[in-house]
């Protein structure tokens, strides 16, 4: 007994050192975003309270995966079909009782009006994320219908044409809010994405505009400049060992489905299994597929910071400004000063996913689950009351820094 309260209050202990910095804030002054604020202030206010010993962004990066406590999550999977004949799944959360059942079952336990949400995953990721089943389990819990969207031939998706996904390709995630729009047509629909998936739904909801069909949305720690990421990668000891390990994770997804790609112009096979780090992988496969005459073409044009400014619909962006590789000099803070819609957050510290802060830091939750599951909740209230008003005017002061 006196071993385990011994180690019992060791493991404690691992979380109690912390050091509180600011949360800075970067907004445009309109009714909407100080409506949201103030009901994130709390929290804002409490400061991003990270754990002392994984404060240095490479600790946080690399251990946070390993120390976060992993969920068991039960999906039912479903496979949909894509305009252009490929395939992306859906991955639907279910009560442990109604694994076994039909999926009709589960959702009709569900109010036809309860809020979605499309979680969206990191490069080479997908459902099994623990970040993503850490904040689909708060939503879960707040009434929220969740369904984890895996991008093709990821988490084990299938891949029927020879087309991986890019940073820049939007049409899966279209075609996803769309067919959940349709059947679900009085929920208001809300999507959150992390690193590459919070650059692919950005993109989406800059093309999209003012005819994107969702309530709000989440990016957190996206790579706003490819360019700039990919620099940062290349450089110093664990930039490669990051692009090194995310490129390996690429090779694996992509291998059972080399010979889909058989025959097409410019795909080199050797090149796909020489690849040692993102950049490779990209020479090799994604420029090729989606027909860029260079990496460099293909990383500037995908990047979401030529999007975000014609984001028109509620957007929440979290980073860290020590993350080593969705670099904090890569954040287009001019832009999103200028547009009414987003409202930028950034934490002193918190590595690439990890953001080992909070109440349930060092092994549960991100920090930044909180926050953007209040700013959700904010929106919803306000599509609820009839007499909100909020204004989107760009002539006004950016909300400052807290």
């Amino acid at each position: 007994m006196a071993v385990a309260a011994t180690a019992c209050a060791a493991w404690c202990a691992l979380g109690s050192a912390r050091e509180t910095s600011e949360v800075r804030v970067t907004a445009r002054r309109t009714k909407r975003n100080a409506y949201v604020l103030d009901k994130c202030g709390a929290i804002l206010e409490r400061g991003y309270d990270a754990v002392a010993w994984l404060k240095n962004r490479h600790a946080s990066t690399i251990l946070s995966s390993l120390l976060r406590r992993d969920l068991n999550v039960a999906y039912q999977r479903e496979v949909l079909a894509m305009p252009d004949g490929g395939h992306a799944t859906l991955d639907w959360p279910m009560s442990s009782a109604l694994v076994r059942r039909r999926l009709a079952v589960h959702h009709a336990r569900i109010a036809a009006d309860a809020p979605v949400l499309v979680l969206m995953s990191g490069i080479a990721g997908g459902s099994h994320d623990k970040y993503l089943k850490h904040f689909l389990k708060r939503a879960r819990a707040r009434g929220f219908r969740c369904v984890a969207f895996n991008c093709r031939g990821t988490s084990e998706s299938p891949l029927t044409t020879p087309q991986f996904y890019s940073a820049s390709y939007t049409g899966d995630i279209r075609h996803v809010v769309n067919t959940l729009r349709e059947r679900y047509p009085d929920a208001p629909l809300f999507a959150i994405g992390w690193s590459l998936g919070a650059n692919i739904l950005t993109n989406f909801l800059g093309e999209e505009g003012e005819n994107a069909k969702v309530t709000g949305a989440a990016a957190l720690c996206n790579p706003f400049d490819l360019n700039a990421c990919d620099t940062a990668l290349e450089s110093g000891f664990f930039g490669k060992v990051y692009s090194q390990a995310m490129a390996k994770n690429m090779r694996k997804l992509f291998a059972p489905h080399e010979n889909l790609f058989a025959g097409l112009p410019k795909y080199n096979p050797e090149l796909v299994k020489a690849a040692k780090t993102v950049r490779d992988f990209d020479e090799a496969i994604t420029r090729v597929t989606f027909g860029f005459p260079s990496v460099d073409a293909y990383y500037e044009y995908s990047g979401s910071k030529n999007k975000i400014g014609d984001v028109r619909v509620p957007l929440m962006t979290v980073q860290a400004r020590d993350d080593p590789i969705a670099i904090a000099d890569s954040i287009p803070r001019a832009i999103i000063e200028e547009n009414p819609n987003v409202i930028l957050l950034e934490t002193e510290s918190g590595g690439h996913l990890g953001w080992e802060a909070g109440p349930e830091a060092p092994f549960g939750a991100p920090w930044p689950d909180a926050v953007v599951m209040q700013f959700f909740e904010a929106l919803l209230e306000l599509k609820k009351s009839p007499n909100a008003k909020v204004e989107t005017d760009t002539k006004v002061d950016p909300v400052p820094a807290r």
